[in-house]
């Protein structure tokens, strides 16, 4: 059976908290009932944002949060999964889309000076967009490594 990201979380964080090696004495560290929290292992069911919360903390897990939204919440539903990076990748990603947001500072003050998108505009304003995700995602990436590394 492939694992999927809520067992493998859980037996990662086993190696710490000896009672989350199974589901019966895990239950009682993240408040999910027993077979609820096998069928959300096994993928049999999904589980509700308050179960992903807790096991999230249970396992010191916050990259769980990220996945639930991004893969399994409708609201966040393609939204790009972050991935738990090196800290000098997520430097290096943020330090990239800020030159060029500061290389095109008078690209992006033309384009929303008036208040509105020409139509020789559109393109500037697309890169303008892409960077400001890859930004995003960066500062994203950044917070989840913060929280792994136990910084907030």
């Amino acid at each position: 059976m492939d694992e999927n990201i809520y067992r493998k979380a859980r037996k990662k964080a086993a190696k710490q908290k000896p009672l989350l090696n199974n589901c019966e004495s895990a239950q009682d560290l993240v408040y999910i009932e027993r077979t609820k929290l096998l069928a959300i292992e096994s993928g049999d069911k999904n589980p509700s944002p308050d179960d992903v919360v807790s096991m999230s903390k249970a396992y010191d897990a916050p990259e769980l949060c990220n996945y639930y939204c991004t893969n399994q919440c409708p609201i966040g539903a393609g939204k790009p999964t972050l991935m738990y990076e090196d800290l000098s990748e997520i430097a290096v990603r943020l330090m990239s889309a800020m030159h060029f947001l500061t290389e095109s500072r008078d690209t992006i003050y033309r384009v929303f000076e008036d208040g509105k998108i020409n139509d020789y505009e559109t393109e500037d304003f697309k890169k303008i967009i892409e960077t400001l995700k890859k930004l995003s995602y960066s500062a994203d990436s950044l917070e989840l490594w913060a929280k792994k590394n136990g910084y907030i």
